[in-house]
């Protein structure tokens, strides 16, 4: 891998999952360290990728404790700023008996939206590093889509390969057609597009995968992942598709199950050209590995804490 990067833009947070309950029934709940990209970064630092995290927390006890569990997991925080305008953002996690979560968000705004062109610098990326953002910092008047733009816009310029998961959060968008939108006219910049099969109807208006795919192609995407829970994962190009299925495992929780698969994914892309890493070899390999990822994480609490390293997954 050389000297080249993980780059992931975009929240770090708390999320508070279910620990127990009081008594009468109240549910406790504990925090731990989460966000989409931030766990893509650590899942990747996790299997020794060298992974940097561009964002914002709160000046407080959470935004503090976030650096800390990033810096403890091998993840870059040098562009990472404290603010005192905004509280770190909290995700309220409820698990339905098979582990699967819903959100509830606390950011009306969180600190990550306050994240500004002048925490990305220039002359951030190289060719051969690999650029990972999502939906959450784009939303309207926000600081943090300028700074998404200027980065992204970097990193397609420095040759950096781009990769993008809308992680769809409808909760926090008053329109979804806004969200709709926004995706869309995000696709063009990427170079890899990954998907949940859940967010294929909303995102392309079908649950056809093949057909999704096609869009991406036609938009400039070279590779197309679709995750698919516990019936495994698949990935496209223009000539060549493969499927794994869902390993059998038990679910506990499934937060951070797709950020640990993209953080397994993109450190396999990590410095090659896009052109050769289209092989089925190498696909198909990528696709086992990081399902396999996706598969540990949820037979463990806590998105950063259940990513695997790179013994597990081997």
């Amino acid at each position: 891998m050389d000297n080249r990067k993980i780059f992931c833009i975009g929240e770090a947070l708390i999320d508070f999952i279910p620990a127990g309950e009081l008594p009468d029934g109240t549910p406790l709940l504990a925090p731990m360290p989460g966000g989409a990209p931030a766990n893509t970064a650590v899942a990747a630092a996790k299997l020794e990728a060298p992974s940097f995290f561009i964002g914002k927390v709160g000046d407080d006890g959470y935004g503090r404790m976030l650096i800390d569990v990033l810096n403890t997991y091998g993840v870059d925080t040098t562009y990472t700023t404290l603010t005192r305008a905004a509280c770190t953002t909290l995700s309220f996690v409820t698990l339905s008996s098979d582990g699967d979560r819903s959100f509830t968000f606390a950011r009306k705004p969180g600190a990550d939206m306050l994240l500004s062109e002048d925490d990305v610098p220039g002359g951030l990326f190289s060719q051969g590093d690999v650029f990972h953002f999502g939906t959450l910092g784009l939303m309207p008047g926000s600081p943090s889509k300028a700074a998404h733009n200027k980065a992204i816009h970097a990193a397609v310029a420095a040759g950096a390969l781009v990769s993008f998961d809308p992680n769809v959060r409808l909760a926090l968008w008053d329109d979804p057609k806004e969200l709709k939108t926004t995706i869309l006219e995000y696709i063009p910049y990427a170079d890899i597009v990954k998907v949940s099969d859940e967010e294929l109807d909303f995102i392309f208006g079908s649950a056809d995968e093949k057909a999704a795919a096609a869009f991406c192609f036609k938009q400039g995407a070279g590779v197309f992942f679709v995750t698919r829970g516990k019936n495994g994962a698949a990935v496209y190009t223009k000539e060549y598709s493969a499927e794994v299925e869902g390993l059998p495992v038990k679910a506990v929780d499934t937060t951070g199950a797709g950020d640990a698969f993209n953080g397994a994914m993109l450190s396999r892309f990590l410095g090659k050209p896009l052109a050769d890493s289209l092989s089925p070899e190498f696909l198909s390999e990528t696709l086992r590995l990081a399902n396999k990822a996706g598969s540990v994480t949820v037979t463990r609490k806590g998105a950063m804490a259940g990513s695997p390293s790179l013994d597990e997954i081997s």
